[in-house]
C-alpha cells in the first residue's frame, strides 16, 4: 500500500484541537456579541492575520480593504465570521511547503469555496439551514492541507507511482486509504468537535448517493441492502449536500484550482436537486 491506514491515523493524531482563542471567539460569536468576539481575534496576531486574507481576498468583493476586526465581522454577519474563524484552523494544518499541489492558491481557493456556498446554500434553502452548516463549509478545504500531506511525505514513491498508474490523485487517495477526500474530511471535523449534523454533512457532501429516505418506496424501504447504502436520511440534508456537492465541483473546475478536479466524481442528479443553484451558474456564464 501506498499510505497505510496507520499512517492516516498517525497523521490524523497531529491535528491540533481549537485553540482556545478560536474557541472563545466562537462562543462569542454564537451569542450575538461582535465586540467581545473581536476583542478576542485582537489579541491573537496570527489568528487576527489569517481573517484579514480570507476576507480581503477578491472571492468576498468588499470595495475597500478590511482591517478593523469588528468591521469585518459586521461586514460578514456572524455565520459566516465564525466560519472563517474555524478556518484558521486550516492554517494549522497548511503544509508549510506544497509537496503536491504546488500550483494552488489556497486561501483563494479556500476564499472561493467559502463566499460561494454560503451564497449558494441560502439560494436553495434559507439562512436558517445555512448558519446550521457554515461549519461543515469552513472544515472542507482542510482536508485538502491534510492529502497534501499525506501524498507529499511519499516524494519520489509518489512521483514513481503516478507515472507508472494511470490514476489521479482523487482515485490514489480512495484507493490506498480506504477514503474519499470528504469521508477524510469527516475525520478531521471529528477531531475539531463540529456537532454530528456538520461532521456528518462533509462526508454527504461526496454525494455518491443523492438519495433520501423519503425518495424510497415501500418496496425500496424493506429493502436492506439499499437502506445500508442510504448515507443522506432527510430532505433537507440532500438539498444542502448536493449544493456543497455542486459548489465544490464548480470551484475546482476553474482554471486556478484545476489541480483539486479530480477529488470530485460529479453526480449529475445534484442538477436536479440544487436546481436554483445551477440556474444561476448557467446564466453567470
Amino acid at each position: 500500500m501506498l499510505i497505510s491506514k496507520q499512517e492516516i491515523e498517525e497523521k490524523l493524531q497531529t491535528i491540533p484541537p481549537l485553540p482556545e482563542s478560536v474557541k472563545s471567539s466562537i462562543e462569542y460569536l454564537k451569542q450575538g456579541d461582535l465586540q467581545r468576539a473581536a476583542d478576542v481575534v485582537d489579541n491573537d496576531l496570527v489568528l487576527k492575520k489569517k481573517i484579514e486574507a480570507i476576507v480581503n481576498s477578491a472571492y468576498f468583493g468588499f470595495s475597500k480593504k478590511l482591517t478593523d476586526t469588528r468591521q469585518m465581522f459586521s461586514a460578514m454577519g456572524l455565520e459566516m465570521a465564525k466560519s472563517v474563524i474555524l478556518s484558521y484552523m486550516v492554517s494549522l494544518i497548511t503544509p508549510k511547503e506544497w509537496k503536491v499541489f504546488t500550483k494552488l492558491n489556497f486561501e483563494d481557493f479556500q476564499s472561493a469555496f467559502l463566499s460561494g456556498c454560503k451564497d449558494a446554500i441560502i439560494l436553495e434553502t434559507d439562512l436558517a439551514t445555512y448558519k446550521k452548516y457554515a461549519d461543515s463549509v469552513a472544515l472542507i478545504p482542510a482536508t485538502i492541507c491534510l492529502i497534501d500531506e499525506i501524498l507529499g511525505a511519499k516524494g519520489e514513491k509518489l512521483e514513481i507511482f503516478l507515472a507508472s498508474a494511470d490514476l489521479n490523485f482523487g482515485q490514489i487517495v480512495k484507493r490506498f486509504t480506504g477514503m474519499s477526500m470528504f469521508e477524510l474530511g469527516s475525520f478531521v471535523a471529528e477531531k475539531w468537535e463540529l456537532d454530528k449534523p456538520n461532521i456528518n454533512m462533509v462526508k454527504y457532501a461526496e454525494c455518491a448517493n443523492c438519495k433520501c429516505l423519503e425518495d424510497l418506496s415501500k418496496e425500496e424501504l424493506e429493502d436492506e441492502e439499499m437502506i445500508k447504502n442510504i448515507q443522506i436520511t432527510s430532505k433537507l440534508e440532500k438539498v444542502v449536500a448536493a449544493t456543497l456537492h455542486l459548489e465544490f465541483f464548480y470551484t475546482v473546475s476553474k482554471p486556478a484550482f484545476f489541480q483539486l478536479n479530480s477529488f470530485i466524481d460529479f453526480n449529475d442528479e445534484v442538477i436536479n436537486i440544487a436546481k436554483k443553484n445551477y440556474e444561476r451558474k448557467l446564466n453567470e456564464e
